[in-house]
């Protein structure tokens, strides 16, 4: 039987935020059109994944991975986050994301040539982009917002940067001769993301999971 491998971040784990009770929810990804075609899923997506944490997961099931798989790396997300607490307490300060870019960079690759070494077909996903006023308000809560904003220079500057990520994930999939399954364009579009991400400005809605299973699916049957 042939496999999809995916390892992720929260997006593909498919976490929304439930604004009302302020709390995590799982939305149950169901991968109807692969399920009608013999392709198994396993997602060992997980919640807060950097590529370092996706590293970890990665050699520890590598052995699941063959030449009957196409494994899908979607990483970036929360390797450019920041610790907001650090930059409201000294804006002035020199702070870097998680996973600072270059590092970004390397180990993706790294990953991407492990992932090889078992056989495996290894595609890259880019970004679902964020909704910078959104994430802004969300993170700053009970922080001094002007001191985070100080450091930003203006609110969109939070979504320039996600997609500088999205970008270098894009070009290492292009070097490493990976194909890119874009999830990120579908939400571009007019009123697309505004009504499909959650008010934390990164997780989707269950609408939004919809959006991307359906692209997943179209990408991944065209690619296995």
């Amino acid at each position: 039987m042939r496999e999809l491998i995916i390892y992720g971040d929260s997006v593909l784990k498919g976490v929304t935020y439930d604004g009302q009770l302020k709390k995590y929810r799982l939305c149950r990804r169901e991968f109807e059109l692969l399920a009608k075609k013999g392709i198994a899923v396993v997602n060992e997506s997980k919640m807060g994944a950097t590529v370092n944490i996706a590293n970890g997961i990665i050699k520890a099931t590598l052995d699941n991975c063959g030449e009957n798989s196409l494994v899908l790396l979607e990483l970036g997300g929360t390797d450019c986050n920041f610790n907001w607490a650090a930059v409201a307490a000294d804006p002035e300060a020199l702070h870097t994301p998680l996973t600072p870019e270059s590092e970004f960079a390397e180990k993706l690759g790294k990953l991407i040539d492990l992932i090889r070494s078992k056989g495996s077909t290894v595609a890259v996903c880019n970004l679902v982009p964020i909704e910078s006023q959104r994430f802004f308000d969300f993170v700053s809560e009970g922080l001094d917002k002007s001191k985070i904003l100080s450091f930003l220079g203006d609110v969109n500057t939070i979504e320039r940067w996600q997609e500088y990520y999205s970008r270098i994930a894009e070009s290492v999939a292009l070097s490493a001769g990976c194909p890119i399954i874009d999830l990120r364009t579908p939400f571009l579009k007019p009123g697309v993301l505004i009504n499909n991400i959650c008010v934390d400005g990164i997780h989707p809605t269950p609408g939004g999971h919809s959006i991307i299973t359906e692209r997943l699916q179209k990408s991944v049957l065209a690619l296995i």
